[in-house]
């Protein structure tokens, strides 16, 4: 368990240093104690359905309810949302590479490949495996999407244990997310 949140900890500073620049106060009223069964989150930008156990993490400095989310569980598992405006300058592209970098620079062993569809939507995925600062393995899915004038990035990360362990869970995440 305390591996785990080393684990967490380690890859909650690596979002920090994307860049994003989110700064908003928590809002205390956001799940943040796990839940006890599947609940529907239905936000202004998106809507999904968090599986059983999981919370979200509403403590995070770059926290905000409709562009910056963190979910996780109990475990190594996390499910970050990202969401921007392309007019406003939100680049999906930028996105990826920039998290693509991050890891690369905390990670060894690296290995990458690349997808194209996550649930029903069609974009640009890389998986990212490799051991955080050397020492933990660490599965990551990076996803991302537009919709209109909206972009979006996913990303999906756990210890590979724990992405079998869970995979319910993510697929539950991934068949009930809508981005408005």
């Amino acid at each position: 368990m305390v591996r785990n949140k080393i684990i967490i900890a380690v890859l909650s500073s690596i979002f920090c240093l994307t860049g994003c620049g989110r700064q908003s106060a928590p809002d205390s009223s956001k799940i943040s104690t796990p839940v006890k069964s599947s609940v529907g989150i239905n936000r202004k930008t998106f809507s999904m359905s968090l599986p059983a156990g999981w919370f979200e993490d509403t403590k995070d400095d770059m926290y905000d309810a409709e562009s910056f989310m963190f979910f996780e569980n109990p475990e190594s598992c996390l499910f970050c949302v990202i969401i921007g405006k392309k007019s406003a300058g939100f680049s999906v592209d930028e996105m990826l590479e920039k998290h693509k970098e991050q890891y690369s620079a905390k990670m060894t062993d690296l290995s990458t490949s690349s997808f194209d569809d996550w649930s029903n939507y069609r974009g640009k995925g890389m998986n990212i495996t490799g051991k955080v600062q050397g020492a933990f393995q660490y599965r990551c899915h990076l996803f991302g999407f537009e919709n209109g004038d909206s972009a979006c990035v996913i990303i999906e990360a756990a210890n590979p244990a724990d992405f079998n362990k869970f995979a319910g869970d993510f697929e539950l995440i991934r068949q009930s997310f809508k981005l408005k």
